[in-house]
């Protein structure tokens, strides 16, 4: 009977103990990425007189941890907050990224607040609201005071990598919704947005094969609407398709030339045929597209330099008067030393129809920059491809 105990003890014991090790307490790896952006604006609006203004808008501080988990899974949590623009109501500080993350090298779950899918790729702009009227669909819920809102929500999306080449995304989003009345505040986090996308994406690491494809893709995206007179969930909401591609047109490891095209399609609904504000803007039927030259010098494998031209387009073919707007972004970008550049923007748009009595006849910008990234890791664990500065916008690259 007492050996019978003893080989017990004994078993349970190893059990103790190799449980133990089993659920040891692994240490994650820890990141930490921030990017400061800070610019002298000189604006012109038509006859207006001109203004200077120092702008630090999309400064970002964000904070990750990685972690190993069984069966070839990783898990991640990040967050991050951002400075918002100077007349944005949002606040001193904007938690542009919240979420929990769960992958493998072909799928992904992601959970929480992050860039929402309202554009497929990122163009080479100072900031990545500069040109975000032709470059991302228009948030239909809200007031248009906050460019972030057409940029960032609740997100919920699925990933599933085929062959680690073509990307299928199936997504659900809540964007924020402006509250009728300055007093409420939104309580409501359902979702209002659903939508899936399918892009073929060159990884990092054979960009300089001499490929010119580089990257093609497709997105739906479909708002869930209050539409009044419609019960039907279709009729209900606002359809929007993008389509994106990137050319390069010189894939010279030093001499390194590409060419960047999107557009948006925004199917609109028939009774608005006038705009007067945003939220008639985003819920009218238009075109949208946006093109980028791009130029950049890698010396010694590092980016060094950036020269790119871009020109956007926008027309709302349904509206009593002829309405379209018309945008052109140069800029200029020079590393000074390890992730410390500077910069200068120019940017002109021009307005027609009913867009001249919210923007004005035309209006055009100088900016003069200066932006340093930072980011570290410790306890590493993984490799560098899932940087947090990836969720930033980012030109020299």
């Amino acid at each position: 009977m007492l050996k019978k105990i003893f080989v017990l003890l004994f078993v349970m014991a190893l059990l103790i103990i190799g449980t133990d090790k089993m659920f040891a307490q692994v240490s994650p790896e820890i990141l930490i990425g921030a990017r400061g952006v800070m610019s002298l604006n000189l604006d012109k609006i038509s006859d207006e007189k001109s203004s200077a203004v120092s702008d630090f808008s999309d400064t970002s501080f964000l904070i990750g941890f990685r972690q190993k988990l069984y069966n070839q899974f990783r898990g991640k949590f990040v967050l991050g907050f951002q400075f918002p623009d100077a007349d944005s109501d949002l606040g001193q500080i904007y938690f542009h990224q919240v979420f929990l993350q769960i992958g493998d090298k072909s799928n992904i779950l992601k959970i929480g607040r992050s860039r929402v899918k309202s554009a497929l790729i990122e163009f080479p702009t100072l900031r990545d609201d500069d040109a975000l009227y032709y470059t991302d669909v228009l948030n239909p819920f809200s007031s248009g005071e906050n460019t972030e809102e057409s940029q960032f929500g609740n997100v919920l999306e699925l990933t599933h990598i085929f062959g680690q080449r073509f990307w299928l995304r199936i997504h659900g989003e809540h964007f924020t919704e402006t509250p009728e009345l300055p007093e409420t505040s939104e309580t409501d986090f359902s979702l209002n947005s659903l939508g899936m996308s399918f892009e073929y994406i060159v990884p990092e690491t054979q960009r300089w094969n001499r490929k010119v494809l580089n990257q093609i893709g497709i997105s739906f995206n479909n708002f869930i609407s209050d539409r009044e007179g419609y019960t039907s969930l279709l009729d209900r909401a606002l359809k929007n398709v993008i389509f994106s591609a990137i050319l390069n047109v010189h894939p010279d490891p030093v001499h390194f030339w590409d060419v960047k095209h999107q557009s948006i399609y925004n199917n609109g609904f028939e009774e608005v045929n006038k705009i007067g504000s945003y939220p008639e803007m985003a819920r009218a039927k238009s075109l949208a597209t946006y093109t980028s030259v791009r130029y950049l010098y890698r010396k010694l494998e590092r980016p060094t330099a950036q020269i790119s031209a871009s020109l956007g387009y926008k027309t709302f073919p349904d509206l009593i008067n002829s309405t379209n707007q018309l945008a052109v972004v140069a800029n200029a970008f020079y590393r000074l030393g390890e992730n410390f550049d500077v910069g200068v923007q120019f940017r002109q748009e021009w307005f027609k129809g009913d867009l001249e009595n919210i923007f004005g006849k035309s209006n055009s910008q100088i900016q003069f920059s200066i932006i340093y990234s930072i980011d570290q890791s410790w306890n590493n664990q993984f490799d560098d491809r899932d940087s947090l500065l990836n969720l930033e916008h980012g030109y020299i690259k």
